[in-house]
């Protein structure tokens, strides 16, 4: 499960610093049908899935904010001049 998480994180740091909004609401969604048929697999019960959908997408969109931090510091930084 530790390779799991680091993965999802790994994920979401890269989705953060590359795509938009639009792209993880997409692997958001597939993250939720693929957390539901991994709970309904491992034979969870309703909280085991409720607990494994929420840790998935707490990893993906923590790491996903740390991707947007990470492509912000690396932003071009020119001051534009209004006058």
């Amino acid at each position: 499960m530790g390779y799991a998480a680091f993965s999802l994180a790994i994920l979401g740091v890269a989705v953060g610093a590359v795509f938009r909004l639009k792209i993880l609401l997409l692997i958001l969604a597939l993250l939720l049908l693929v957390s539901i048929l991994f709970s309904l697999a491992r034979g969870f019960n309703f909280l085991d899935t409720a607990l494994t959908i929420m840790a998935v997408q707490t990893i993906v969109q923590g790491s996903y904010f740390l991707g947007l931090v990470v492509r912000a510091f690396f932003a071009d930084h020119r001051v534009r001049h209004i006058l």
